[in-house]
């Protein structure tokens, strides 16, 4: 099959960003956890510290702490004993280009912010914030400047830093 467009700018921007190339293939496996209550046993399955993690959520003035305690307790669980910062959280935003909602990066972030600090610190250290647009960044994904595109370079600069990638 012909190269993914999509991976190809990322994979330009880290050969620039670290001097280094990237393997020619570099499997991912994409895993989106459904929130029914049904599936809560299976996903610690599919967990591990060699993970980018995503945590999403939609900046609606709903921020539901206890859900998100239930998978920043997952993602903890799997990093006790480990001090390197290796393991990423990627917290992610949508919705962006949607005027009802907030725009200002730490009006947007402050729950997810508040409830780390208090509970998460470790959780915080690794985390990095990203506000994706939902119509826009989509109807453009080869722009590797766009919100989506930005998101899409660092999970991939994350995994190529997990141990056994090189």
């Amino acid at each position: 099959s012909p190269p993914d467009p999509n991976n190809r700018f990322a994979k330009q921007a880290l050969v620039a960003a670290h001097g280094q190339a990237i393997p020619e293939r570099l499997t991912v496996s994409w895993w989106d956890f459904a929130g029914q209550e049904v599936f809560y046993a299976a996903h610690s399955l599919f967990l591990s510290v060699n993970c980018v993690y995503l945590v999403v959520f939609k900046p609606d003035g709903m921020f539901d702490k206890d859900r998100y305690r239930m998978w920043l307790n997952e993602i903890r669980s799997r990093l006790v004993g480990r001090d390197d910062l290796s393991t990423p959280v990627f917290v992610v935003a949508t919705h962006k280009d949607c005027a009802q909602l907030p725009q200002d990066h730490d009006e947007v972030f402050a729950p997810f912010i508040e409830l780390a600090k208090e509970e998460y610190p470790m959780l915080l250290k690794r985390s990095r914030f990203f506000h994706i647009s939902n119509n826009q960044d989509f109807n453009n994904t080869r722009d590797q400047y766009s919100s989506i595109g930005k998101l899409r370079t660092a999970i991939i600069e994350a995994a190529m830093m997990m141990p056994g990638i090189r």
